[in-house]
């Protein structure tokens, strides 16, 4: 049980860092911007560690039994739940972005759910392949 918890939350870790990277290039080469979404974050140590921090923390939700067998499946409607974190209370409340995030710009609710579904798709592959070993 120790294993599969460290498993998930390390999953859920390495989702961020990869989502956050992806978030971050695509800003910064201005794919976002010219497509809706107006957040180009500065990379720097603090950013991307919170990110992986609280995206460990959302790798609990791997163990939840759906689409064991589809990994790519399982993540991208895993990663939903984060998502409605982000635009439902993140962006407006904490970020102070608008509701749904939109003060960033009309893309923002499909960016912010594809970044989630990289997210989850990324966890989930890392746990698959992972599995296999074990």
């Amino acid at each position: 049980m120790i294993k599969t918890l460290v498993l998930v939350l390390i999953a859920g870790a390495l989702g961020g860092l990869s989502s956050g990277i992806l978030v971050w290039l695509l800003g910064t080469l201005g794919v976002t911007p010219a497509l809706g979404f107006h957040m180009v974050p500065v990379f720097s140590i603090g950013w991307i560690a919170s990110r992986v921090v609280f995206s460990a923390v959302w790798g609990l939700i791997f163990l939840i039994p759906i689409y064991n067998n589809r990994p790519v499946l399982k993540g991208a409607v895993l990663g939903i739940l984060p998502w409605l974190s982000s635009i439902l209370y993140v962006l407006p409340y904490v970020k102070g972005a608008g509701w749904l995030g939109l003060d960033l710009g009309m893309g923002t609710p499909i960016w912010t759910l594809f970044f989630g579904a990289f997210w989850g798709i990324t966890g989930t592959m890392f746990l698959a392949r992972v599995a296999r070993k074990f």
